[in-house]
């Protein structure tokens, strides 16, 4: 039986999982001609912009020649017809269920649209759970893929902020103030990372803590002329007043 494509992956290094499992797409030339036409899916890529991705600078005397094997062995390899060829260019035509960056999207749209704090969870699970690495491997921060693994990384820590929004609002608070805190370390000038630290340990009974990571983050800001956020402001003024929106459950769900 022959292998068929299950979904072309670039949220990490570049490769395929068949119905026969993971499979290794050649070389570094067919992996970013690849992640080329992936980044552009469903929309024309010419042979001049291929070959400028391909050979940054200069292209060799066979560049033409090279470029076709590559196609050649892409088409074999994707099956179904995927790679089309029309005015002097070349389209991958997938589903948006063919690609893991587009089933990302979709997650991340429905997850953030979610009113249902459950199901926001799983949305997110699912979406996280196609990251395996930095987008696009080796070729984060080559052209034309660098801007899209921004984007891209950028919606992963919107949807770590909305699983923990849903997480805090299933009363379990108390088990994600390590993640937190080791978020906002890592992104100190994230406010929505320590925004959600805040609550969580001012809801876990940690209130002291929760003011005095508030003053650290505005000294961190401060540092660079900024200050929190009125919404901070509000939280902190919320946990001096013991607002019981932020106090600790007596009943957790």
């Amino acid at each position: 039986m022959v292998a068929e494509l299950v979904l072309i992956r670039v949220l990490g290094p570049v490769d395929l999982l068949t119905t026969e499992g993971v499979v290794a797409v050649g070389g570094p030339l067919e992996r970013k001609l690849l992640a080329a036409l992936a980044v552009s899916a469903n929309h024309l890529v010419t042979t001049d912009q291929m070959s400028q991705i391909l050979w940054p600078g200069k292209a060799p005397r066979t560049a033409a020649a090279t470029l076709q094997t590559h196609l050649s062995r892409l088409r074999r390899r994707l099956g179904g017809g995927r790679i089309t060829g029309e005015d002097h260019g070349y389209r991958l035509d997938i589903t948006r269920a063919e690609l893991d960056a587009l089933v990302f999207e979709d997650l991340v749209s429905r997850a953030t649209g979610s009113r249902q704090a459950e199901e926001s969870l799983s949305l997110c699970a699912a979406a996280l759970g196609l990251w395996r690495g930095v987008p696009f491997g080796d070729f984060a921060d080559e052209e034309p893929f660098r801007l899209e693994a921004i984007r891209l990384d950028e919606l992963r820590l919107l949807v770590m902020e909305v699983r923990l929004r849903a997480e805090i609002a299933l009363g379990r608070h108390e088990i994600i103030v390590g993640e937190l805190e080791a978020l906002a370390e890592e992104y100190p000038y994230r406010e929505s990372f320590w925004y959600l630290l805040i609550t969580a340990l001012s809801m876990a009974g940690r209130r002291v803590e929760a003011l005095r990571a508030y003053d650290r983050l505005r000294r961190i800001l401060a540092d660079v002329g900024l200050e929190p956020t009125e919404d901070l402001r509000r939280l902190e003024d919320r946990i001096l007043l013991e607002d019981p929106a932020v106090r600790p459950r007596l009943d957790p769900a």
